[in-house]
Order: C-alpha cells, then structure tokens, then sequence
C-alpha cells in the first residue's frame, strides 16, 4: 500500500505534498481565524488539513485548493465581520391612559437611586445629585404618561459598504402593553394628553454620563414621548 506520508515518493504520478507545511498551514490559518470567528474554525481547519494530506492530488493541486479555502474563508469571515443594521427609532401606535407630575415620579426615582448607589461602593455619585432634582423638574416641565402600546414598528439603517445610511422598516408587531413615558410637547397639563386619544409616537432620548442622571427624563428612567418626525413618516404609510 503506497505511503502517502512519505514525501520523497511518488505513486501513479500522484506525489504527497511535504506533509508537514501543508498541513501545519491550514492548521496555522484556521488558528488563527479562529481567535476571531471561534472554536468552529478551528475545527475546520483541522478537518481542511486532514483533508488536504489524504486526497489523491499532486502537490500542486493541493496548495491551490488550500489557497482557494484559504481566500473563500477570508472573504467568509469578512463578510460576518461587517456591521448588520442598527436600530434606528421604533414607531409605537399607542393610546394614553394615565398622568402624573414627574416630582411624584421622582419621588420614586430618587428612593431607587439611593438604592443603586448603596450597591455600588466602587463608583462614587456626583455631588448634590439630590439637591439637583428640584433644577431638573423646573428646567424641563412636563409630565409622566401611562401608555397602552398597541402595536410597534422598528425602523433600521443599514451599515455595509454598499446599502450604507439606507433605512427600512419591519413589519408591525402585535405588543398590547403598558408603558410609562416622560412627555414635554403639551406642556404640563394632564387632561391635553389625555384628550390625544389613540396616536403613533415616537420614543426617544438623549445620553448623559453624569451618575446618577443629570437630565430629567434619564433620572426617571424614562423615554421621551413625542410625534414621528417627518423622516420617518414614510414608514408609518407603507
């Protein structure tokens, strides 16, 4: 039975390729990958270069396969490496069925800031966070909404070289649930929201590093309720 493991032979013009760099090769690139892509390239390659040793091909013919799973395992892991879509704003169709001020809410607020901050010993609050939460209420006046969410609508952008900044929407989903919302476009009165009846909104807000928060809403721990703006109208009609 020929040797295939000797490389120094030849059987029916069919030479073993040097075994040990072809093999250590595919082992030495799926390694590598797999630092990237996990565990299951690393068994690939293993099973690429057990492969690459046993089939019946000249030398030639096995550093050219190699090659080419070598550059279709790049371009592979190049293209799973390239940002998917990112959610970019989320429609609600949503109806509002309760009010109340935010310095009751921030009541509530400050009492589970309290008890964060008594759990995290390693990262000190900033200072007069308490004495603060007055400035906020009176800086940003509105109110707290309680919201049935009937149904929502994701919108995302695309990120990829070629459809990069493109946006499209999914399909409605059925979501038939309550959720609290700050809200500051009808000012502070409770019976104009409360008249708005069933209406599409669009939940936002803005990022702040100060702990705990040193803006109104995130201090809540709320989204901002407001109308869909014109850049995604298009989404709500389609």
């Amino acid at each position: 039975m020929p040797d295939f493991d000797d490389p120094s032979r030849c059987y029916a013009d069919v030479c073993a390729a040097p075994t040990s760099p072809l093999f250590e090769s595919a082992i030495a690139f799926f390694t590598l990958t797999s630092i990237i892509t996990g565990p299951g390239s690393a068994l690939f390659g293993l099973v690429a270069g057990v492969v690459a040793r046993t089939l019946p091909l000249t030398a030639g013919q096995r550093w050219r396969a190699l090659g080419a799973l070598c550059i279709a395992s790049a371009a592979g892991i190049l293209f799973f490496c390239l940002p998917g879509p990112e959610l970019r704003a989320r429609i609600i169709d949503a109806e509002v069925r309760g009010c109340e001020s935010p310095a009751q809410a921030a009541d509530v607020a400050t009492a589970k800031w309290e008890k964060r901050i008594a759990e995290v010993t390693w990262s000190p609050p900033r200072k007069d966070w308490k004495n603060d939460v007055a400035r906020m209420l009176q800086a940003d006046p509105g109110v707290v909404l309680d919201v049935y969410v009937t149904q929502s609508r994701d919108i995302y952008e695309n990120r990829k070289p070629w459809n990069n900044g493109t946006r499209y929407a999914r399909p409605w989903q059925e979501r038939n649930e309550s959720q609290r919302f700050f809200a500051r476009s009808a000012g502070t009165s409770c019976e104009a929201y409360l008249a708005t009846g069933r209406q599409l909104y669009l939940p936002s807000s803005v990022g702040t590093t100060a702990w705990p928060p040193d803006l109104l809403p995130n201090y809540l721990g709320l989204q901002v309720l407001g109308a869909v703006p014109g850049e995604y109208r298009g989404f709500v009609e389609e």
